[in-house]
């Protein structure tokens, strides 16, 4: 008994050492156990004089994060954890800006006030970049090479190319041209986005769309392994495909047509009283308008605007 209290006793003077370190580091703030001895986690801020630029390139496997804000150059924050083992780089030349580097791999014992324990994730949550621009900034091309999760924020842009993995984030954003999003093996998230037409693709995530608005007829969002969600938007119309995911289709304002079909899922969708409703399941139940319905049950045919929701094996619900 003695000896567990003075292990307890030495732990808990251990901690309050600690503490006192980390007050005395601008405040109380995370330590961190790297490469044999404690940091303060901290974000540092790099400023880039850019001249003029218009093109950005992700090359990091670390979170970005680009929206603008009250600066007259480009700033960059990040935080300092694998900052001297796996250093970003930011660099204007030929217009345009490239952040290249970094590291999001960590396994590291974390001590956050009186809380301690080993982190082994498998990625550096925390160690994200923000790079912040000049307002009323128009980027042409946002470039995904290496990159984990990128978020773009309150911006006009042209449009994204290469691949992205991990998680793609808009929220608050106008593409100028179509939105191409079929390289890559991500989640994809679009809030209150305008583009002409989308085309998202993911091998294994799932898509999320909310107060956007895609004029064209011709937008594609398929997932091979998830779920996809479309609320609250304006398009001219959609084919909406998982292999293996739910179908959620709901409060939206089209113009010709939307299909929706789920191999092996249940397809929800809430659609005005005015449309074309057909349905369709190999292996399910049907419950449309409040009723329950036969597979092949179409609505409305010759209405402006009409939907398809068909699953091979699974439910339909239609309010």
């Amino acid at each position: 008994m003695k000896r567990w209290n003075m292990i307890s006793l030495v732990a808990i003077v251990v901690g309050l050492i600690l503490v006192i370190l980390g007050v005395g580091h601008h405040g109380v703030k995370a330590l961190t156990w790297n490469n044999g001895g404690f940091q303060v986690d901290e974000r540092r801020q790099t400023v880039v004089h850019p001249g003029a630029f218009d093109k950005v390139v992700v090359n990091t496997k670390l979170p970005v994060t680009i929206k603008p804000g009250n600066v007259n150059q480009i700033t960059i924050q990040q935080h300092s954890v694998n900052q001297k083992k796996h250093p970003v780089t930011a660099k204007v030349a030929n217009h345009t800006l490239t952040v290249a580097g970094g590291d999001n791999r960590q396994n590291i014992f974390r001590i956050h006030g009186f809380s301690m324990g080993w982190s082994d994730d498998a990625y550096d949550t925390s160690g994200k970049i923000t790079i912040v621009v000049p307002k009323a900034t128009t980027v042409k091309t946002v470039t995904l090479q290496r990159n984990w999760i990128v978020r773009l924020e309150d911006l006009t842009v042209k449009t994204v190319t290469g691949s992205h993995s991990g998680s793609f984030q808009a929220k608050n954003v106008t593409f100028s041209q179509p939105l191409d999003l079929s390289r890559g093996d991500a989640d994809i998230f679009l809030t209150n986005v305008t583009t002409p037409r989308v085309t998202a693709k993911t091998g294994d995530g799932d898509i999320v769309i909310r107060q956007s608005h895609f004029k064209q007829t011709s937008n594609v969002l398929h997932t091979a392994d998830g779920d996809v969600s479309v609320k609250n938007t304006h398009l001219g119309g959609a084919d909406v495909a998982s292999n293996d995911g739910d179908l959620h289709i709901g409060h939206n304002q089209v113009t010709r047509s939307v299909k929706a079909h789920t191999d092996d899922g249940d397809v929800y969708g809430i659609v005005s009283d005015t449309a074309g409703v057909s349905v369709q399941t190999n292996d399910g139940d049907i419950q449309l308008m409040g009723r329950s319905r036969k597979s092949g049950t179409h609505l409305r045919p010759n209405a402006k605007v009409q939907y398809a929701f068909s699953t091979d094996d699974g439910d339909i619900t239609v309010r």
